[in-house]
Parts: structure tokens; sequence; C-alpha cells
């Protein structure tokens, strides 16, 4: 494809000095106007894109990275040509006769604009309302030569496996990057890894453990097997990180009332994100492992892997204990998560509860955004507090408690009336209350071992707003 030939003739066919919409009608007007792109751009850019979904190996679809880079660097070219003569007063847009005098029609299109003044003639709005259009077309450009320029494997990979069992990403047009390989919005509501033939299978599962360590939810490649992808499917939606706070509840087991808050997905800061390469991809793995137990005792045995990851790569390493003892490197670590400054993960408190007749929603506070952390951190302090006027645990530190817990009562099964038993009551309730304590650490661990992933997250909450949608569909549910 000789691309540098067909930029230049159409570099020549654009007239630098006007913007030119005067072929559309009463019904186009606006659409012409706020989707304005040059003529026969669209139309390469196609046949590049045909050319590419053609090529059957990465070195191919590597050989058209310069395409796209040139093709990019022309159409900018062109926008900020004519946005310079817009500024300068040497450019003008031209709309269609059937307009002129319905001013009305035209200030309809134009008055939502930050750059509307009624003050001004419409010549002078439509070219100040255009110099803003062609600023975000610069912007899109800019984005896209940025891709090709830092993870050109957006251009070059093959969607191939899809991810389950839920919503990965917040916002669908948002891709995440590791090395070579990136996961994307691909078929309908689907997200799909995309990779190509040089890609290593560990990159692959390492960067979907880290975007479940962000989600707080267990995520899974499809296998080729569709009834086992729809058994795990089912398994794992029906884990909630957030069932950790309910079940501190007292009355948990025995309530009937349903109190709907629900961890929300991270927002990230761009919706470009490169994650840097990780020295402990390892970690992310039994995270996202331990996400798939969905209840309390399984869990708190993969939790205590992460631990046990943490104290040989962190803990170890500062300390250089000559006699360790996992018990001091757990009270280590309770100190530390206190202070720790998390990554955010949201949930979202609508404020209500639903009755037991399932016929009305209640109200009792107003909804909000909570950091989960944050809160696992107040009930880390209550839970301390009911540890120590316990009439057993009272005599023991809380590294001693959750290594007890965690390591024998949870992993082994030789303690006889010891061992850690679902009772759903007393003891269950216990190993909660570890998971709580082990949550943090690992989630400690894991920031301290990958300093680099600390601003990628949105921490403003105004960024979140779903739940002011959710919140009005299940009011008028029982209304």
């Amino acid at each position: 494809m000789d691309i540098h030939n067909k930029l230049k003739e159409l570099e020549n066919s654009i007239d630098e000095h006007t913007i030119d919409i005067s072929d559309s009608t009463l019904l186009d007007f606006h659409i012409k106007l706020q989707y304005y792109e040059f003529k026969g751009y669209w139309e390469l850019l196609r046949d590049l894109n045909l050319k590419r979904q053609s090529c059957k190996t990465y070195r191919e679809k590597e050989l058209l990275v310069d395409k796209y880079k040139e093709f990019y660097l022309s159409e900018r070219k062109m926008y900020w040509r004519i946005l310079r003569n817009l500024n300068d007063g040497t450019a003008k847009v031209l709309y269609p006769d059937v307009l002129k005098g319905k001013e009305e029609r035209i200030y309809s299109v134009l008055r939502p604009s930050e750059q509307f003044d009624k003050s001004k003639s419409i010549d002078e709005n439509l070219a100040n309302y255009m110099k803003g259009r062609l600023i975000k077309n610069i912007r899109v450009l800019n984005q896209e030569l940025f891709v090709l320029n830092n993870s050109p494997v957006l251009y070059t990979n093959t969607a191939s496996t899809f991810i389950g069992p839920s919503s990965v990403l917040e916002n669908r047009g948002d891709q995440i990057s590791y090395k070579d390989a990136y996961i994307a919005a691909s078929q309908s509501s689907s997200y799909s890894v995309f990779y190509n033939e040089n890609t290593n299978e560990n990159t692959k599962n390492a960067l979907l453990n880290i975007l479940a360590y962000f989600s707080g939810k267990p995520l899974f490649y499809f296998t080729e097997n569709n009834n086992f992808n729809s058994k795990l499917s089912e398994l794992y939606e029906q884990f909630e990180l957030l069932d950790m706070l309910r079940l501190r509840k007292k009355n948990f087991f025995d309530s009937r009332n349903h109190e709907p808050f629900y961890l929300e997905l991270p927002v990230f800061k761009h919706s470009n994100v490169y994650l840097e390469e990780s020295q402990h991809e390892m970690i992310f793995e039994l995270y996202n492992a331990s996400l798939k137990q969905f209840e309390s005792l399984p869990r708190c045995v993969f939790l205590y892997r992460v631990f046990e990851y943490g104290a040989a790569m962190h803990y170890k390493p500062i300390f250089n204990p000559s006699n360790y003892r996992p018990e001091d490197a757990l009270n280590y670590y309770v100190n530390e998560i206190m202070n720790h400054r998390f990554i955010p993960l949201y949930f979202a408190d609508y404020g209500t509860y639903i009755n037991e007749e399932n016929t009305a929603m209640i109200r009792k506070r107003k909804a909000k955004y909570i950091n989960f952390t944050t809160k696992l951190k107040e009930e880390v302090k209550k839970i301390e507090k009911e540890w120590s006027s316990h009439y057993y645990l009272k005599n023991k530190s809380i590294g001693s408690i959750i290594y007890t817990t965690g390591r024998n009562a949870a992993a082994h099964g030789g303690s006889g009336r010891n061992n850690a038993r679902y009772d759903y009551s007393t003891n269950y309730k216990h190993i909660n209350n570890v998971n709580i304590f082990l949550e943090l650490i690992a989630r400690y661990i894991i920031e301290k071992l990958n300093p680099q992933l600390n601003n990628i997250i949105e921490r403003r909450t105004k960024y979140y707003d779903r739940y002011n949608k959710f919140f009005e569909q299940d009011k008028n549910k029982f209304m």
C-alpha cells in the first residue's frame, strides 16, 4: 500500500482556509458540525485497517506501524493548519444556504458549547465552535500516536481468549497493557486478551492477575470447554470481597433483610494504561487464587500463602532475622497496614435495605462511596478490641492468633478439636476476622513490592457515579 503518495494527494486536496459543510441539510447539519472530519482520511484508514486484519503474523502487522504513524501525523498536520488559520481569522466555516436567516437553528447547536457567545456573529461562533472540534480531533490523534510510540502491540496483537466471569473494566474504551499483551473490550460485552505469537503465557497470566488485584474480583481465561467455563463463571460470581464486612454483623446469619452495597470496578486515570514490568508476578497469581475461594476457610489458607510470599520477598530481606518466626512478621505487618495509603477500591453504600418481604426499600442514610481498605481498617480496630477481652485470645499477640488460625487450624487437619470448622457461627466468623487482617496484609505486601502501581487508579470519587443510577433503578423497582 503506497500510503505516502495517497496522503500527499489528500493533503493537496484540502482547502486550509475553508471548513465546508454547506452540503448539509436541516437534518444533518448538527451532525456534520459535531463530527467534522476530513474527507478521504476515513476511507484510507479503513483500507489500512483491512490490510492489518488480513495479516496472519505479528511481523506482517509490525510492518504497518510506520504507515499508521505517517497517516496520523498527516491528518494531525492538516487539522493544525486549519486551526491556525481559524485563530488568525483567515479561515471560515461555510454552512448551507437553507440555514441563512435561521440563526436560532444554528444557535441551538452551538449553545451547549463553552465557546458560545450570543453577542458575537454566527460566523464568529461557528469559527470558535470548530476550533474546539479541531482540538478534540487533534487530541484523539495524539492519543493514537502515543500508543504507536509506546505500546505498538495495540496495533499488532490479535484478540484471542475471552475473560470471565463478568465485566473487567469500568470503561469499555480502556486498554490495559503489560509487556506485549493487553486486555480490552472485544465482542458485545466481552473482554479478551490480545497477544501475538511471541507473547509468553506468563505475561498473559500476570496481566490478568494484576487486573484481578485492582478489581478485587476473581478473573480467569476461558477454556475451549464452554460447559466448564459456565461452571467457573457461576462459581466465581458468587465471590465478593464485601462479604467480609457483611459477616462482621452480629445477626448476619439470622437477618432476612438485604442491604445492598456493591464493589465498584476501578476507574483508571488514563484510558490506555501501560503497566510496568513487575519483579513479583507470582504474588498476583497467589492473590487472584485467593479471590477464587468464596468461603472464609479456604480463602484464609490462600491469603496466608500471599503472606508467606511477602515474608520471603519483603520481610526477610528488610530485617534478615537470625531466627525467623511468622508471628513476628505478622505483628510487623499488622502495625504497618494501619498507616499505609492503599490503592483505592471503592464500594457503593446505597444507605438502604430491602425489607423481609422484598417489597420495599427503606433508606437509612445518604448513599456514598467508601474505600474498602479504609473500612477494613475500622474493622481491624474493633476486632483487636474484641480479642483483647476474649477469655483465651486476650493473652495472645495478633500475629500469633493469625498464625495459629491461618497456618495451623485452617491449613491442617491434625489438631483435633482445634481444627477450623464450618460451623457458620463462632468459628466461621473468627476465620473471617483473621481474613480481614490477611486481606490488608496481602494488599500491603503487593503494593510495597510493586510501587509502580500506586498512581494508576483514580482516587477522586466524583469519577465513580454509577451508584446514583443504580439507586434510582432500585427505588423505581419498589414503587
